[in-house]
């Protein structure tokens, strides 16, 4: 009777870290994406709902980040580094990530950013899908 009752408090903690490491897997994705810009896997992780928001304040949606990622190539994400300081929330099939991320861009304005980013995920499909960014400059 205690070892049911041990498995049982253990699931809900086993089922935490199968998402967290599903999320791990989705920012790596999102990182390689934003780094090697390839309209085929921009589509895949970015929802059709997108709202992305840039540390300088622009806003742009799915075919916007598309078009300056892969088609114009207007941005060029040298580097994608997370830090260690990560905050997730889980809520349902949608999951809430604070990390300080670190971009290097390349360009008309090449630049360092250190930023701290707001990434909301939604599961669709059994796959997560960058439902909304925002950035805040360090």
């Amino acid at each position: 009777m205690k070892l049911l009752f041990l498995i049982l408090l253990a699931l809900p903690l086993v089922a935490a870290d199968k998402r967290e490491a599903e999320i791990d897997a989705a920012m790596a994705k999102l990182a390689d994406a934003l780094r090697k810009p390839e309209v085929a896997s921009l589509e895949k992780i970015l929802g059709d709902q997108l709202i992305y928001t840039h540390s300088d304040g622009r806003l742009e949606n799915k075919q916007q980040v598309i078009d300056a990622l892969a088609v114009k190539k207007s941005t060029v994400y040298a580097e994608v580094n997370y830090g260690a300081d990560k905050q997730v929330a889980f809520h349902g099939n949608t999951a809430a990530v604070r990390q300080e991320t670190t971009v290097k861009l390349l360009g008309a304005n090449p630049r360092t950013l250190k930023l701290s980013i707001l990434y909301v995920w939604a599961k669709n499909k059994g796959a997560w899908q960058l439902l909304a960014r925002q950035a805040t400059r360090l």
